[in-house]
């Protein structure tokens, strides 16, 4: 896992670790984590204001462009841990996201998406949505009109 998240974190200029406050709530920071090989964990260097907690936390970097596609995002389960030197996150889980894989790691991707959907629905008691897609075709089509000259 440690040579995963390594290689994949080089990709991006920053990440979002969140965690928790006193009340339990979740807080999030966007940061840029210094890699520790030796001890295998992750700098992370939170603001004197920022409420988070040791405890459970993740890492997430993502990134896309302009038009919101070429979507690659990984995240990392872990602990953050207040030690003598600073903030450590110390990751337990890397979990490859969207632009990870290949079309394997899409298509789990993909699935895990609609594996997570059903069960907040199941849990719930909810219904699944249904989607309007002939309305939405023809807001497509309208709008393709409106833009060509």
């Amino acid at each position: 896992m440690w040579d995963k998240l390594t290689k994949s974190l080089a990709m991006f200029s920053s990440a979002v670790v969140t965690g928790t406050d006193a009340e339990g709530y979740p807080f999030s920071v966007r940061l840029t984590p210094r890699i520790d090989l030796a001890r295998q964990v992750l700098h992370v260097e939170l603001p004197n204001h920022v409420p988070i907690q040791p405890g459970p936390a993740g890492l997430l970097c993502h990134s896309h462009d302009e038009g919101l596609w070429n979507l690659k995002s990984f995240i990392v389960r872990g602990r953050l841990e207040h030690e003598a030197n600073g903030w450590m996150f110390h990751p337990r889980q890397f979990i490859p996201g969207a632009g990870f894989g290949g079309l394997p790691g899409f298509m789990r991707w993909i699935m895990s998406c609609r594996r997570a959907a059903r069960q907040y629905l199941e849990k719930r008691g909810l219904p699944r949505p249904t989607i309007p897609w002939k309305a939405i075709g023809a807001l497509r089509a309208e709008s393709k009109r409106s833009i060509s000259p």
